[in-house]
Parts: structure tokens; sequence; C-alpha cells
């Protein structure tokens, strides 16, 4: 299983590169200054540089985004949800209520 994830990761990893790779050869055949439109200015950029940003903006979210998700994978193994009793114990049983010390209890 781990030899088939690891596969597959790795093909994600050469289709990122290969989609990559398109763009930013298709950024550079287009090389043309364009002018944009903004609220309040216009900007004159290349195509390319057009292109290149939104690009890499995007790899930076999902980069980001990866890393949020497996943190949040790891931190819901480590809990694991509440500890359960056996059949026919509780908790409360065990306690001694009567010589019980408040201040040794920690909230």
């Amino acid at each position: 299983m781990a030899d088939t994830k690891r596969t597959l990761l790795s093909l994600q990893q050469m289709l990122l590169l290969i989609v990559a790779v398109a763009v930013v050869f298709f950024a550079f055949l287009n090389l043309d200054p364009v002018t944009i439109n903004l609220f309040f200015t216009t900007v004159s950029t290349s195509v390319a540089l057009l292109l290149l940003v939104p690009l890499a903006a995007g790899m930076m979210l999902g980069w980001v985004g990866g890393r949020l998700r497996s943190r949040k994978k790891e931190r819901t193994k480590v809990g694991g949800g509440p500890a359960e009793l056996p059949a026919g114990k509780s908790a409360v049983e065990d306690v001694d209520w009567e010589n019980l010390d408040l201040d040794k209890i920690d909230v």
C-alpha cells in the first residue's frame, strides 16, 4: 500500500510539473505587452507575467492548503476521541467523595 501511495504521489507530482512547464512555455511564447484596467488605474505588463503570477499564487495556495489538511489529519489521529470505560464500570463509583481534596484537582 505504501508503494502504491508513493507511486501515485510521484505521478501527481510529474503531472503537476508537466502542467507548470507547459504554462511557463506558453507564457514565454506570449511576451507581448498588454494593458490591464484596474479599478482606478491601468497597468501595462506582459502576458507572460499575467499568466505566471496567478500560477505561482495558485501553487502556493495549494501547497499551504495541503500542509494545513495534513496537520488537521495528524491532530485527529492523536486524540482518537474520548476514553471509554469497560462495560459495567463507572468513573463516579471510584471517587472517594468524603475525602475529596479540591485543591489537588487540575481544571
